[in-house]
């Protein structure tokens, strides 16, 4: 995760004393701090420092015996805009000395599975045994370090009415296939292979940039990983308050789903626009509404 610190605005603080002092400042003088009683011998601490109204890092650890915070994890983060509604996550213990947490859903609107990695890990401890709790929405943000600005597919009206058709046709066959629908479930089938025939023949004779208008892969080993593709529909720059580096805040829309993305100024080739279209590899995290 601390690679994607130069997504935030920490690019410049590479060297390992530089970051012990940012740390160091986060544990003095946080601008949230959030705390939870897992266990009977553990206290858990989260620790939030903004550097922009949206940009920041979250320090994470536990208090032990001297009541001295062991810090496991450092992690940049946005403070999402954009939520998406889900009926239900599962969240995932990662077995590790960080103490990370991933959430596992899947996307109404198209089925594809997604994973991601949770902000919030305190509030979730909080309603962990809790039988009544539930999920009221998600917030994605996706973090990167390495992105481009690339021209979109060229379309018309009626190009675009019959791609809405499409997508709202695929979501009712998903809901009826999420029933029990065997004739929905059939339909998906066919339509998955006669999608699959049809790439396979344009892709001997077009780009792939061009026959794709986006995509979100799993990209790598690490399970919130993607390599996305996606429109940009609107974007900001944020300035780090300690390094003063800029960072682009876009709205991404990608396979009919919206997440934001950040990335330093520095790491993306091109300058994002409004009907541009934004490729590149990014960490998902996101902010889960516990009630």
């Amino acid at each position: 995760m601390e690679q994607y610190l130069s997504a935030v605005g920490f690019k410049k603080l590479e060297e390992t004393k530089q970051m012990k002092d940012v740390i160091q400042q986060i544990i003095n003088n946080p601008t949230e701090k959030y705390i939870s009683n897992y266990g009977e011998d553990k206290i858990k601490v989260e620790l939030l420092k903004e550097y922009s109204d949206e940009l920041g890092i979250i320090v994470r650890g536990e208090l032990d015996e001297k009541e001295e915070l062991k810090v496991f994890s450092i992690i940049p983060y946005k403070k999402g805009n954009l939520t998406m509604d889900i009926d239900e996550v599962d969240v995932i213990y990662t077995n590790n000395s960080k103490d990370d947490y991933y959430v596992y859903f899947e996307d109404i609107k198209t089925g594809n599975p997604i994973t991601f990695y949770l902000q919030n890990v305190v509030d979730y401890l909080d309603i962990d045994e809790d039988e009544d709790a539930y999920v009221e929405n998600i917030r994605l943000i996706a973090l990167s370090t390495e992105g481009t600005v690339i021209f979109p597919i060229n379309k018309d009206e009626v190009d675009k009415n019959l791609e809405q058709e499409e997508e709202q046709w695929r979501a009712n066959l998903l809901e009826l296939a999420r029933e029990g629908d065997e004739e929905a479930i059939q339909l998906l089938e066919i339509d998955a292979e006669q999608s699959a025939e049809l790439f396979k023949v344009r892709t001997k004779h077009e780009d792939l940039l061009t026959i794709l208008e986006g995509y979100f892969i799993p990209y790598g080993l690490n399970d919130a990983e993607y390599s996305i593709l996606g429109t940009i529909e609107d974007f900001c720059v944020e300035t780090n308050s300690l390094t003063k580096e800029e960072v682009y805040i876009m709205d991404v829309m990608c396979l009919n789903f919206k997440l934001q993305v950040c990335i330093n100024k520095k790491d993306l080739i091109g300058i994002p626009s409004i009907g541009m279209r934004y490729k590149g590899i990014c960490y998902v995290q996101g902010h889960v509404e516990f009630s």
